[in-house]
């Protein structure tokens, strides 16, 4: 597993030239390229496409998103799949040039470099990014300052964080998933991300999916043992199974709206409106 390894965010340097011999992330770049959708991602878009809508009703034309830390961009295919082909337009951002995207850039330099973004955004997405930033709390409070920045009055972010994803919110010694520069739970997201923007609500998502890790609670787990093993059954096999889909979607639309439970899950969604909308 390699570690990434973010450029300086303070480098103005047009990263669509100096970034396209080198993969900053290695393993992500081998593990997103050609992922298909899963359990997880269904119960996330599922719950996301809703935020969307509420945005697009108040639109006489196509809801603009901006999907920052885009990867192979897969959350287009998601929302084509939810919201209908002509009624978004789509620009995804990421500093991996392997991906593709539609701008190479280091999301940290979103205020330098906003002239590229084609349009104002209606939506912002940052989904299950922000605890890549090396910067730790520092780099998200920034990104999300400048995405509160960025986005309009009817405009809204949708940030989703990682909880009992690799049992992130957890913090067990044993377990070191170097892409992961932060392991936050919910309450410690909130109090980051809470100053700088306005969170409107937060809702768990994936209550079926997150099972696949709980071979990780072993203190002997490792990658490549039986409990590794086990792990990667669960999560690529097993629950994977067709019919668990619109259970997983159905427990994240109850389970994830009741308090207790909503840094229970895989990972958590925290809707923020643009802190002078209201004002």
């Amino acid at each position: 597993i390699s570690t990434v390894t973010f450029p300086d965010a303070t480098d103005t340097t047009d990263t669509t030239t100096t970034s396209n011999s080198t993969e900053h992330s290695p393993y992500l770049v081998q593990r997103l390229i050609g992922q298909k959708p899963n359990l997880y991602g269904v119960a996330k878009f599922s719950i996301i496409s809703k935020d969307i809508r509420k945005v697009a009703a108040n639109l006489d034309r196509p809801v603009r998103i901006l999907d920052l830390g885009c990867s192979t961009a897969i959350s287009k295919n998601y929302l084509l799949t939810e919201l209908g082909k002509g009624t978004f337009e789509y620009c995804g951002v990421d500093y991996e040039a392997a991906f593709e995207p539609d701008i190479v850039m280091d999301i940290r330099q979103i205020h330098q470099r906003k002239d590229e973004i084609p349009w104002t955004p209606d939506v912002i997405l940052l989904l299950d990014v922000l605890e890549h930033l090396p910067g730790k709390a520092k780099d998200i409070s920034q990104v999300m300052e400048e995405c509160d920045k960025l986005i309009p009055d009817h405009g809204v972010v949708l940030a989703v964080v990682p909880q009992l994803y690799r049992m992130d919110r957890l913090k067990l010694s044993h377990l070191h998933y170097p892409e992961h520069q932060v392991r936050f739970t919910l309450e410690e997201w909130y109090d980051i991300i809470a100053p700088v923007t306005k969170v409107e609500r937060v809702q768990g998502i994936g209550y079926i999916s997150c099972l696949s890790y709980l071979p990780m609670l072993s203190p002997w787990y490792k990658e490549d043992n039986a409990h590794g093993e086990l792990f990667r059954y669960l999560r690529g096999t097993l629950l994977e199974w067709g019919p668990l889909k619109p259970l997983e979607i159905a427990l994240t639309g109850f389970i994830g709206n009741m308090g207790p439970f909503k840094g229970w899950c895989n990972s958590s969604l925290l809707v923020c409106k643009g802190s002078r909308s209201g004002e």
